[in-house]
């Protein structure tokens, strides 16, 4: 046994016991239970990248076990007496411990063949089901290599949802065999590279959330079918666009059906413009929507509402949660189904008190200090590791906390937070995508450290430098691991 600083991992563990020794164990695993087999050939796939050969053999010192009694992503990881115990009920629990062990472990100076692990008892689970990180992948090309990573870097920190923003005004970046136009030749991944991602996430753990950003942001669509969408900057509102959609999330829930999450977009959509278009108009009028009468940013509200709702439709009839920005005000919260989930972001459209009041089940997604837009991260480290996913900081001129920073009692209808980094900037920032993207992904690296914390752990037990030391630490491991 040799003395060893304290155990350090992210998240930090609710329960740790330790002794402060450690132990060298042969890099061996034993399956008690088959159904954990993919979780273990998955860390092992890890463990290569970083030099060691993990190998599944009966007897070894590292032991695998279902524990029933465990809830759903909670694990124990017990390491003492010659023996390593990680329990689990479920396979993503068991991915948990499994990146607890790829935290803690140190390959052996002179052995390949042995670890050393921290003599400890360790008790964990999640305060936050949802832990999002989100990049967008439409305004600038990301090579399919980068996507796995990004799944790397929510097994490692056992973030639980990776949102994919796959369309934009600049490129519609998924296969369509309904309209095969709309895929931007050159910036968009083939079925194959859906499946393999899909297949990749499942076998880690993480939950893929697609979105389809509508009714603006449409540039793509409308430059590919102006006859179906239109030509002004939002989707129009006629039956035949409305149908077209809604077969495109359908689309979508089978492309990713193990998904739970599909986000159906909503966010800075010109709703005006549909009181300018005959063809909305005649729709609105049919749906029961005056867009003649007086209140005419109503009715346009009232017709957003109807769109989100008409999306949500076939998100909803595959089993799934439809999740949507928030982008819709309080008038016209009755008419919105409260099985969206809804991302808070800018409380401009609408603040989170009123959607909390409302009944409304939300993800912190404050721009302040959540948005990466590079070059300019704008929030450093320091202000997410401030952050809890009951604060927001608006950034909006037009928001009522502009300046203010806006803390709600705690409560269960905040289900998480989520870091989102957007690439308005990169074309234009530098030489090549390539290098932009790259910096994105620093960027990410960098603070997706403090908000799995945040997310894990809702109350801070650790301070900002150890933390900080820690997030260095660990940084570096993850790094080899793409």
């Amino acid at each position: 046994m040799e003395r060893m600083k304290k155990v350090r991992m992210i998240p930090t563990p609710k329960r740790v016991s330790e002794s402060g020794g450690r132990f060298p164990y042969k890099t061996e695993l034993c399956l008690l239970h088959r159904e954990f087999e993919e979780a273990a050939e998955v860390f092992a796939d890890y463990a290569r990248r970083l030099g060691l050969h993990f190998t599944i053999s009966e007897n070894a010192p590292i032991q695998i076990i279902r524990d029933a009694a465990l809830g759903q992503e909670e694990y124990r990881f017990s390491a003492g007496n010659g023996k390593v115990k990680l329990f689990a009920s479920d396979l993503v629990g068991v991915n948990h411990a499994f990146a607890s062990l790829l935290q803690l472990f140190e390959p052996d100076a002179v052995s390949p063949e042995l670890v050393w692990i921290p003599d400890c008892e360790i008790s964990d689970a999640p305060d936050c089901a949802y832990r999002g990180m989100m990049v967008d992948l439409a305004r600038n090309w990301h090579d399919f290599s980068y996507l796995l990573s990004y799944v790397d870097f929510c097994y490692f920190y056992k973030i639980s949802v990776l949102h994919l923003h796959f369309t934009d005004d600049q490129s519609y970046t998924l296969p369509s065999a309904l309209l095969p136009a709309l895929s931007t030749k050159g910036r968009c991944y083939t079925e194959g590279q859906i499946a393999e991602l899909n297949r990749y996430a499942a076998a880690r753990g993480v939950q893929l959330m697609p979105e389809i950003d509508v009714p603006g942001h449409c540039v793509s669509f409308q430059k590919e079918y102006p006859e179906l969408f239109g030509t002004d900057g939002i989707i129009c509102q006629t039956p035949q666009s409305i149908e077209a959609m809604q077969a495109l999330f359908r689309e979508l829930c089978e492309m990713f059906s193990a998904s739970k999450y599909i986000h159906i977009g909503g966010d800075e959509a010109q709703i005006e413009n549909w009181l300018k278009c005959p063809r909305c108009a005649e729709y609105a009028q049919d749906a029961g929507i005056d867009v003649r009468g007086e209140d005419q940013k109503l009715a346009a509200e009232k017709l957003y509402a109807s769109f989100v709702m008409k999306m949500a439709e076939p998100v909803l009839a595959a089993g799934k949660i439809p999740v949507a920005w928030e982008g819709f005000c309080e008038q016209v919260n009755d008419l919105v189904s409260r099985e969206i989930l809804i991302m808070s972001w800018e409380n401009y459209y609408q603040v989170t008190p009123a959607l909390i009041s409302a009944g409304f089940r939300i993800i912190n997604c404050s721009w302040n200090p959540m948005y990466i837009v590079t070059p300019e991260p704008a929030w450093p480290p320091r202000e997410i590791y401030d952050w809890s996913i009951y604060k927001w900081k608006a950034v909006h001129p037009g928001s009522p906390y502009l300046g203010k920073e806006l803390e709600i009692p705690p409560t269960r209808q905040v289900l998480g937070g989520q870091l989102l980094a957007w690439g308005d900037r990169i074309a234009a920032s530098y030489p090549t995508v390539e290098e932009g993207v790259a910096a994105e992904r620093r960027l990410l690296l960098e603070r997706l450290p403090f908000l799995a914390e945040n997310t894990w752990n809702r109350d801070k037990t650790i301070s900002w430098e150890a933390l900080s030391e820690t997030a260095a630490e660990l940084g570096a491991r993850l790094e080899g691991l793409y």
